[in-house]
C-alpha cells in the first residue's frame, strides 16, 4: 500500500494536473525558510543526482526519509500536498 508521500511523488511525477497554474505557489513555498534548510540539507544535490542516474532506490528513499524526518522537511511535504488537494 502507497504511503502518502509515494501518493503525492507519483502524481508529481507523472505531469498530475493539480499543480498547473500553481506556478507563483510553488515559488513561494520555494522561498520559504523550510525550503532553504531543506536545500541546504541537501548540499550540492550531488547524492540526489547518483541515486538517480544509477537507479539506486534505496539511497533515493533515505535521502527523501532523512529529509521527512526533520520538522522543515515535514512542513515543507505538507504544504506540497495540500497543493494537490
Amino acid at each position: 500500500m502507497p504511503t502518502d508521500f509515494e501518493k503525492l511523488a507519483s502524481q508529481f511525477l507523472s505531469g498530475n494536473s493539480a499543480l498547473k497554474g500553481k506556478d507563483n505557489a510553488l515559488k513561494n513555498l520555494a522561498e520559504t525558510q523550510d525550503a532553504q534548510k531543506v536545500k541546504q540539507m541537501l548540499g550540492n544535490g550531488e547524492s540526489v543526482k547518483k541515486a538517480i542516474e544509477s537507479g539506486d532506490n534505496a539511497a533515493l528513499k533515505d535521502i527523501v526519509t532523512n529529509i521527512l524526518s526533520t520538522k522543515e522537511g515535514a512542513r515543507l511535504a505538507d504544504e506540497l500536498a495540500k497543493m494537490f488537494k
